[in-house]
């Protein structure tokens, strides 16, 4: 991991199964690591708050390096499309 810090158990795998449902490794993968950290953060009642906070930062910091016409750029208006549709599910390109 490359972020650590100390408080609830909810932040640190937040991120983590983001990463494997929008990057297409699926709920198998996310769970092998929830079951070693302990802690499956989507059984959290907070969860779907952090989820979609961490996955508008993922899109914003793309966002704001896309230069006109880019692929990063039509990457980025998928994804936003995406979560104005309320898709869940929609695997993402790793920018």
């Amino acid at each position: 991991m490359r972020d650590t810090g100390v408080g609830a158990p909810e932040r640190g795998p937040g991120p983590a199964w983001s990463l494997c449902r929008r990057f297409g490794y699926g709920r198998s993968h996310y769970q092998r690591f929830a079951d070693l950290y302990g802690f499956d953060v989507t059984a959290w009642s907070g969860y779907a708050v952090l989820r979609d906070l961490r996955e508008l930062r993922m899109i914003t910091t793309n966002a704001k390096r896309a230069t006109a016409g880019s692929p990063t750029l039509a990457e980025v208006r998928r994804r936003v499309e995406g979560l104005r549709r309320g898709d869940l599910e929609d695997v993402w390109n790793i920018l």
